[in-house]
């Protein structure tokens, strides 16, 4: 073996010697920066007698090539210089070893690296770790068949040779001619691929090799008795475009088709026919030669390539490339016949994360895949249900005859996959959000059409009414409308747009009937964030907050207005002796309690501003304490550690159970404006309200109602011994300046 680019080094065999010049005359250049790899395939191919040429990149590689040409080059594909790729590229290119045979070495095993290497020129492809027996078969095959036509190229050579000296040397010539034949007709019997030869005018087969019979599967006499046979056996779909290329080698000289063939047991087969046109030195053309290789393996893998590019691997549907395809196709449809028209569907899998989360992701899987046969259970063979990714299906329901029929399917869809499904065992159940968007001829691309049924069924996610919903402008514009607040959100801290106000909180129990809000003390104030937008003006929190929570802004935000009402509360103690025990009221969502920061920001908070955790309480939703349990138990009970209350937001509109009250470290109950705002006319309601209070009594918290608007709602909530009380009443939000102003009238 040499080394290139090191002193050369032989490796010295003698089995190798033994074999004396014919064996050495079988050169193998390896080029692969490993030396493991260089070390052991060299090592191998040496004890089979093969002259051993070795490099450790591309560069040196191909700087070797112009001093010595091996009979085949051994390539790996990632290297440090330039890769394998590239120079195959570069031998290919060069008349002077375009014909050496590449054998790629990778370990990259990707379809698209397999084809990639096949399209440089690449005359095969061994995956690493490799078998040393797969390359030794591989590179015997390799060199025989280059030795096999090398060996006709020349008998070819010499059979012209003595043809044009048969005049001086005939009885020579006859007696080599039958020796070159016999040699000749056991190399081409020998051979795989078709070899052939046949007459022009008239087409006429001269000469078929025993390889016909093989490829064809028919006696290869019937091709001499009957010369149109290699053509009706062609596939009807190719016939056309190889009797067009047939006809062109008159022109061009030479062709390289490919094409389909059906056996007599309807099996097709594909075939690559190289022909060339043969002529005299009078520039007549006398016959057509060529070979035909049966590559049915190799558009086999290359359909199965295209296949799972355009195809989901876990459940075999479409892919998302496929589907746009197949929607583009449907646009160019609608533009040649505008009566014509189809819906696209995008569907959402409810629960799905549930599943994955507590069964795993092989029950998840299992769930996919029964939902997709569900899915094609519920539409036409016209139509097309593709997986996007996740749990995200969609749906081309072609030629539609109107709204009507896609909802039709639509719901049928949801009963469908209503039905509970057994995986392992478990009895899962799912549902599904979906949006719709039917095709008009405002939609000129397949991405707007996908884009509008995926705004449509996150509409349908969020309403939660009938599980989907049909897409209209009115959505698109709320979308934008949400990107426009999303991305001006991010740069309204910077800008202080944003402004605290403060509701007051009373005291219910204290004196008077309730007629009047003087009859009740002042203890606190609830911050609630308001966005004084420059173009806008001020708007809703219930627009800005959920974009704030989905984008994670809410904890820079919940941050800041934590920091403000703590200190302006702290403001007014100091200046208002009567309020010394102001207390402030603060939201916050379930990413402040995972953010790890916030017992340091509380910290920090309350040592800034010189305010007691006494006069501090954190207002959360039922929702958040729900999520991740133990971590919000524990995280709570540091917050009550630092004497600060913890006050459910909202009671009586998420999960209202007694067994998470008593787990947690609650202190107070905010009943929902909704139960309250109705107690007066609703008897529900107020039995309702009636029912919290009792209940938080019962576990020793106090109780606030939320969108006290009447005396009548103080008159019926004073009996029922409910605490607090804050709404439109008492007062509405108020700037900072406006609550002052309330703390210094007497």
């Amino acid at each position: 073996m040499h080394n290139l680019g090191d002193p050369a080094i032989t490796l010295s065999n003698p089995i190798a010697a033994g074999l004396g010049s014919a064996a050495r005359a079988k050169k193998i250049l390896i080029v692969d920066d490993s030396p493991d790899n260089l070390r052991v395939l060299a090592s191998a191919l040496s004890n089979c007698s093969y002259d051993i040429r070795c490099a450790k990149s591309g560069l040196m590689a191909l700087k070797a090539l112009e001093a010595e040409r091996p009979n085949l080059i051994l390539l790996d594909v990632r290297m440090p210089d330039l890769d394998g790729y590239e120079v195959c590229q570069r031998l290919k290119s060069n008349p002077v070893t375009r014909d050496i045979p590449v054998i790629f070495l990778s370990a990259l095993d990707a379809a698209a690296d397999k084809v990639k290497a096949f399209e440089m020129g690449g005359a095969d492809y061994i995956t690493k770790p490799f078998q040393i027996e797969e390359v030794m078969v591989r590179v015997r095959n390799q060199l025989e068949l280059q030795s096999a036509r090398s060996r006709l190229d020349l008998l070819n050579s010499e059979l012209e040779q003595r043809v044009q000296h048969r005049t001086l040397q005939l009885q020579s010539a006859n007696h080599q001619l039958r020796t070159s034949e016999e040699r000749l007709e056991g190399i081409l019997n020998a051979l795989q691929d078709i070899v052939w030869s046949a007459a022009i005018h008239p087409f006429q087969i001269l000469y078929l090799n025993p390889a016909a019979a093989t490829i064809y599967q028919r006696p290869f006499q019937d091709f001499l008795v009957y010369s149109d046979l290699w053509f009706d056996i062609i596939h009807p779909s190719d016939r056309d475009e190889v009797l067009e290329s047939i006809q062109a080698i008159h022109t061009r000289g030479e062709i390289d088709i490919e094409y389909r063939i059906v056996c007599p047991d309807g099996e097709i087969r594909w075939l690559r026919n190289r022909s060339r046109l043969m002529i005299t030195d009078h520039t007549v053309a006398v016959r057509i030669e060529g070979i035909i290789s049966d590559i049915s393996d190799r558009k086999r893998a290359e359909q199965r390539l295209v296949h799972d590019a355009l195809h989901d691997a876990l459940t075999q549907l479409p892919n998302r490339t496929l589907f746009i395809e197949r929607i583009e196709s449907a646009l160019r449809r609608k533009q040649r016949h505008p009566d014509y028209t189809f819906a696209v569907l995008f569907i959402d899998l409810d629960r799905f994360k549930i599943v994955n989360d507590s069964l795993g992701h092989g029950t998840g899987d299992r769930l996919l895949v029964e939902v997709a046969n569900r899915l094609l259970q519920c539409i036409r063979a016209s139509d097309t249900v593709a997986r996007l990714g996740g749990d995200e299906f969609t749906i081309l329901l072609d030629d539609i005859a109107s709204t009507t029929d896609v909802i039709n399917c639509v719901k049928a869809i949801q009963t469908e996959l209503k039905h509970p499904i057994t995986i392992n065992g478990n009895t899962v159940f799912t549902g599904s959000s979906i949006g719709i968007v039917v095709a008009t001829a405002a939609y000129t691309n397949a991405c707007d059409l996908l884009r509008d049924a995926d705004i449509a069924m996150y509409r349908a996610k969020e309403t939660r009414q009938s599980g989907y919903e049909l897409f209209d402008q009115a959505m698109y514009a709320q979308t934008m409308r949400r990107l426009q607040l999303e991305n001006e959100l991010r740069i309204s801290l910077e800008r202080s747009e944003f402004e605290v106000y403060y509701q007051p909180i009373y005291a219910l129990r204290d004196r008077g009937t309730g007629g009047d809000k003087s009859d009740h003390r002042l203890l606190g104030f609830e911050a609630l964030l308001r966005w004084h937008h420059p173009q806008e003006g001020l708007i809703n929190p219930t627009e800005f907050i959920p974009i704030a929570e989905e984008t994670g802004l809410i904890v820079s935000m919940g941050r800041w207005v934590l920091e403000q009402a703590c200190r302006q509360i702290r403001q007014w103690q100091e200046r208002y002796r009567a309020y010394g025990n102001l207390k402030v009221s603060v939201n916050i969502t379930s990413h402040q309690i995972w953010d790890s920061t916030l017992l340091d920001t509380l910290d920090h908070v309350l040592e800034t501003v010189q305010l007691s955790g006494q006069h501090l309480r954190l207002e959360l939703t039922e929702s958040t304490l729900m999520q991740q349990t133990d971590v919000a138990i524990a995280t709570l009970k540091r917050i009550r550690q630092r004497e600060i209350q913890i006050s459910i937001d909202d009671f009586g509109t998420g999960y209202s159970s007694l067994s998470y009250l008593s787990r947690f470290p609650i202190d107070n109950l905010k009943i929902d404006q909704s139960f309250v705002g109705c107690m007066h006319a609703d008897s529900d309601s107020f039995e309702i309200v009636r029912t919290i209070i009792a209940l938080a009594h019962a576990l020793g918290m106090d109780v606030t109602a939320e969108g006290v608007e009447l005396p009548d709602h103080i008159h019926l909530l004073q009996p029922l011994q409910c605490e607090y009380g804050q709404g439109f009443f008492f007062s509405p939000p108020l700037r900072a300046a406006e609550a002052e102003h309330l703390l210094a009238t007497p």
